[in-house]
């Protein structure tokens, strides 16, 4: 998760520790809102993703909550609880996304046993015992053909629906959840190269002894480097791991005849494909904490910091000159507020996004 900058850190500190006296004072609010102390407020219940809300507040005649005063959010609070909503604050989805976090843990155990096993037999059993080996080679053939030759029966080498994605590597059987489908194969070097093709390979704890595993050439790889990036979890059927300096790659799920194998490319390649591989469970908790979501944050990408608003109208000028917004998240658990940072978790929610209640909020019409 990226750190967040120290103006946020103080700001939600200060949130959840600071307790203000409240002047309430009547105001006039649109149909729709409520008059909540000296702000009006639209609460909806049933989740929606973040882009939803904010078109959601646009169209009601506000717009998601501007978080410009600290005992606006105290405020907020107090009534959420006196109205009894804490409790009704569900994520949409909750029980799948927990599944799907739970299978990525199990997956993760099996590799690690798998791994396990393989550096204490890997000396003493063939290597067929381990994953599918490639297809034994021709006595003589066109070098550059090699990758698409070692293709093991069963499987073949054919153009993906992907765009722009080349050629793909497919199953024509059942492949049953598990199974290894081989060792990445490719030239071993240790010049960090722009190739997709490329895995790296950290040989110690600290990260600072590493090579690479570059199959960008088919004349010195084998039939993996045709498996494709995955753009979610649905699509995705291969797990890619590095055991004993190796890669591997092993099925996640039960795959269907006719299937294309797809896979994660890893962080780097998946932010220059626009696609961010991040589940909501590794960050936030699902089980047992309530969320609301009360505004957004877009991302400065030139200084890698967050913008907050400072005025009712930049949050309005902001949607036009970021593409990539963060929610601001209110949770309750236990007794405690805190705010969080909600991040892109489409690659496992879909393209509907993270959906959770939010709040809209516009100016007072004038002050009786």
């Amino acid at each position: 998760m990226t750190q967040q900058s120290p103006a946020l850190y103080i700001f939600i500190v200060t949130i959840v520790t600071t307790v203000f006296t409240i002047n309430v004072a009547n105001v006039k609010c649109k149909a729709g809102f409520e008059n909540v102390g000296q702000w009006c407020f639209s609460f909806y219940l049933v989740g929606k993703s973040l882009s939803d809300s904010i078109e959601i507040c646009t169209k009601a005649g506000g717009n998601m909550v501007l978080i410009d005063e600290y005992r606006k959010i105290e405020m907020l609070r107090k009534h959420m609880k006196e109205k009894g909503l804490i409790h009704k604050l569900t994520v949409q989805n909750r029980e799948a996304l927990i599944k799907s976090y739970q299978e990525i843990r199990e997956l993760t155990t099996y590799q690690e046993n798998y791994c396990n096993t393989y550096k204490t037999n890997r000396l003493l059993k063939p290597a067929e015992e381990f994953y599918i080996p490639n297809a034994k080679l021709p006595v003589n053939f066109n070098g550059n053909g090699r990758a698409r030759l070692t293709t093991p029966s069963g499987f073949f080498i054919a153009k993906s629906p992907i765009p722009s994605a080349g050629y793909g590597a497919w199953t024509k059987t059942r492949v049953r959840k598990y199974t290894v489908l081989g060792e990445y194969e490719g030239e071993e070097h240790k010049i960090e190269g722009n190739s997709p093709y490329s895995w790296v390979i950290y040989e110690d704890k600290k990260k600072e002894k590493r090579h690479f595993i570059d199959a960008s050439s088919p004349a010195k790889s084998n039939w993996l480097r045709y498996i494709n990036c995955a753009r979610n979890v649905w699509e995705e059927n291969v797990y890619s791991f590095v055991c004993d300096n190796l890669v591997f790659y092993m099925t996640t799920k039960e795959v269907e005849p006719n299937t294309e194998f797809l896979t994660w490319y890893g962080r780097n390649d998946g932010l220059m494909l626009g696609i961010t591989k991040l589940h909501p469970a590794s960050e936030l908790d699902l089980n047992s904490t309530f969320y609301i979501r009360l505004s957004y944050m877009p991302q400065d990408f030139k200084k890698n910091d967050l913008k907050y608003h400072q005025n009712w109208f930049s949050n309005k000028h902001d949607i036009k000159e970021n593409k990539i917004q963060y929610g601001i998240l209110d949770s309750y658990h236990d007794g405690a507020w805190k705010i969080q940072r909600e991040n892109n978790y489409t690659y496992y929610t879909g393209e509907d996004g993270f959906s959770v209640p939010f709040v809209c909020e516009h100016q007072p019409l004038d002050v009786k």
